[in-house]
């Protein structure tokens, strides 16, 4: 890339055939002196990480888009078509992802895919973890998936995202670098005015009961007790025995409000709010939204005003 310079002056030829060829060179300099980096992802949030990252020098293609479900998502034909010629993909990792396996196996050698939890700490699920409240019978010993509800780990994927792209496109390394330190420090704001609009909640009120188990990191890293009706995936039912035991620990604890998720089936979440009288508060954002930013905003006000 570095042969051909991006100069207008280039076309000041005089003879005809002369002229011909600078315009050709013109042309193909200023090809490559726009290239990008393309991305293709598995989730709105991830395609958010790539442009903080990436910046002006990549192309994103996010696969799944508004409003999916990264537990039961498969890209259509049209949509890998759209994909084609990226050099890399970021996918959540951690088990997450069915399609991940037949991504692989489509990409080949022809690009790099990245698990972007790979190097963020896993969570399992567990009675006796000070994570939950009780212990979710239905999916004990599982591995949480839900990663990306921790700020830290966000910032541990923010550092991989850019080592993955400086690897593929070295001449825009210090930009990803420099693009990196600067999301990094915004995340890190986030965490201090996450933790300043939390602390208003008393700890003894600091229960977050949920549709499902996606807040383990979260509750983790925010100081609560998590409460989960359902398994790993909001598609999986609760049984009968389960609910009863949510029942019992949300009177136990004195819960006070009970924390639907967006695009979740709130069937027995309602079952929960009329026996035990807590009532159910506004949804959060569990496993996609448009950014990680605007997902904690969202999380943290609404879980702030239910239990302040």
């Amino acid at each position: 890339m570095t042969l051909l310079t991006c100069n207008r002056n280039i076309v000041a030829c005089t003879t005809p055939s002369m002229k011909i060829l600078s315009l050709l060179l013109l042309i193909v300099s200023a090809m490559l002196c726009s290239a990008k980096t393309k991305v293709a992802t598995l989730s709105p949030l991830l395609a958010d990480l790539a442009r903080q990252v990436g910046g002006e020098h990549v192309t994103v293609i996010d696969l799944m888009g508004p409003n999916g479900d990264p537990h039961t998502f498969r890209p259509t034909p049209s949509k890998l078509t759209k994909a084609q010629g990226a050099t890399l993909y970021l996918a959540f990792g951690k088990n997450l992802e069915p399609f991940l396996p037949k991504l692989k196996s489509i990409v080949g050698n022809k690009a790099m895919v990245l698990e972007v939890g790979r190097d963020v700490p896993s969570l399992r699920i567990s009675g006796k973890s000070a994570v939950y409240a009780c212990c979710p019978k239905h999916v004990v010993g599982a591995l949480d998936p839900h990663w990306w509800h921790s700020i830290e780990a966000w910032r541990r994927a923010t550092t991989s995202v850019e080592k993955a792209l400086s690897k593929i496109d070295p001449a825009n390394a210090a930009s990803y670098k420099s693009r990196s330190s600067a999301y990094r420090r915004q995340l890190s704001g986030l965490k201090s005015w996450a933790k300043k609009e939390i602390a208003s909640i008393p700890r003894s009120q600091r229960h977050l009961a949920t549709a499902h188990a996606a807040f383990g990191y979260f509750c983790k890293e925010f100081g609560f007790k998590s409460i989960p009706v359902q398994g790993l995936n909001k598609e999986q039912s609760a049984s009968p025995q389960y609910i009863s035991e949510a029942i019992a620990t949300i009177k136990k604890n004195k819960v006070k409000a009970i924390f639907p998720e967006k695009g979740a089936n709130t069937k027995s979440l309602k079952t929960i709010s009329q026996s035990t009288g807590v009532k159910i508060a506004p949804a959060l954002y569990a496993d996609t939204a448009n950014s990680i930013i605007g997902m904690f905003q969202h999380n943290v006000t609404t879980i702030k005003n239910a239990l302040k």
